[in-house]
């Protein structure tokens, strides 16, 4: 049972500066953006990027839908600059660019955008999607003392509401998930702070998973498809997984105790910047702090069962590498995840085969399908695959 405790009385904490705002939010909206009171931005940096996606062959059902991508516009921890993305699509010697200003959709009250890409006739394989950008991005600095401090709000933002419902690969309904947090709460969630409750609860997660090593999807050859992730529900089922995994094992848990809460996909690991590869990290919104950073597997590798709740934890809102990944997208497809194409990797179109598992197979060379098998060209040895690079701007 989470235990109530005494709090001594603290300083205030310094405001951050201001954060850039999304297009057309209002001054209440701009409260769920921009870090706030303990937590701070700090040491930004600033990066050119690409995400290139190689689409090898047509879906089955036709290219009627739209290629998508989700894309954090204006974060609390990161920006994109408005008028330097661009959006290209090739096929073969065939090229063409995209208007941007048409292309890409106004960001929704908590900041991320939509790209929505119509797909042409196409008539040599494979179709390449290549959107770049440059960005600002931030480390973040907390201040768990003076968050102590903060009690539990009356009610949440109107614009975290869908942080808080369950949602494709955060199964924060399922009962698995709900009898545990209500084991570790006894449904008295708030006897003590938030940012202590929300330790805990990512605290019981950590210490009851058994992080895998991979944390993303390649081919063969090496091609990256996607991320490593099976989600919340079969991660608490099975006890263990990929980093992806825990991070939707945590947020869900959250979730299931009504913190709003997310997963962040991004280039680069935030837990040392290094490969320009998928990483996953969560956010947990904590009431007149806002979105604070969170990585299950740094503190998982520090014993974080061992780590007292009250106190600071490195890698729980003090995320000093932070500003080294790119924030991408809070889902791992759009929308609901039915037109991801054939592996979790951020963007979608639509389903390649129907009738096939999910991230789809490949065994052999080719597919297995319900109505047969699939066989994939040598040439193209996967259905599709992603290409994120970085460079430093100035």
């Amino acid at each position: 049972m989470i235990a109530s405790i005494i709090l001594g009385l603290l300083g205030s904490a310094q405001l951050p500066p201001p954060a850039p705002s999304a297009a057309g939010s209002s001054p209440e909206a701009l409260t769920v953006l921009q870090p706030q009171g303990p937590l701070q931005r700090v040491e930004p940096l600033r990066y050119r990027f690409s995400f290139e996606t190689t689409i090898n062959y047509e879906p089955a059902s036709g290219r009627s839908n739209p290629w998508r991508l989700p894309l954090i516009l204006s974060g609390p921890w990161s920006a994109i600059d408005s008028d330097g993305i661009s959006i290209a699509l090739a096929a073969g010697r065939d090229a063409q660019r995209m208007d941007a200003a048409r292309a890409v959709g106004p960001p929704d009250p908590l900041g991320e955008g939509d790209i929505t890409v119509p797909i042409p006739a196409v008539n040599i394989w494979p179709l390449k999607v290549t959107v770049s950008a440059v960005t600002t991005t931030w480390s973040s600095k907390f201040d768990d003392e003076a968050a102590m401090r903060i009690d539990w709000p009356a009610s949440w933002p109107s614009e975290v509401a869908a942080m808080r419902r369950p949602s494709v690969l955060i199964e924060s309904d399922a009962p698995i998930i709900s009898k545990a947090v209500q084991e570790l709460t006894q449904g008295q969630v708030r006897s003590v702070p938030p940012v202590q409750a929300a330790k805990l609860l990512i605290q019981y997660a950590c210490a009851n998973f058994k992080v895998g090593q991979t944390r993303v999807s390649r081919g063969q050859q090496g091609q990256l498809r996607g991320i490593d992730v099976v989600g919340a529900k079969q991660a608490a089922t099975t006890g263990e997984g990929s980093p992806a995994d825990l991070v939707c094992l945590c947020v869900a848990m959250l979730r299931a105790a009504d913190f709003p809460a997310r997963p962040v996909i991004g280039i680069g690991n935030v837990a040392w910047g290094g490969l320009d590869e998928f990483g996953v990290w969560g956010e947990v919104y904590l009431p007149e702090c806002g979105w604070t950073p969170f990585n299950p597997k740094m503190l998982s590798e520090q014993s974080v069962g061992t780590l007292d709740a009250r106190r600071r934890w490195e890698y729980f809102g003090t995320m000093p590498r932070l500003n080294r990944a790119i924030p991408i997208a809070w889902s791992f497809a759009p929308g609901n995840g039915k037109d991801a194409f054939d592996s979790w990797a951020v963007w979608g179109w639509t389903r390649f085969l129907q009738g096939a598992a999910f991230p789809a197979p490949i065994e052999q060379g080719s597919i297995p399908t319900s109505s047969g098998r699939f066989t994939l060209n040598p040439q193209r040895p996967v259905p599709s695959s992603v290409t994120l690079t970085r460079t430093s701007a100035p």
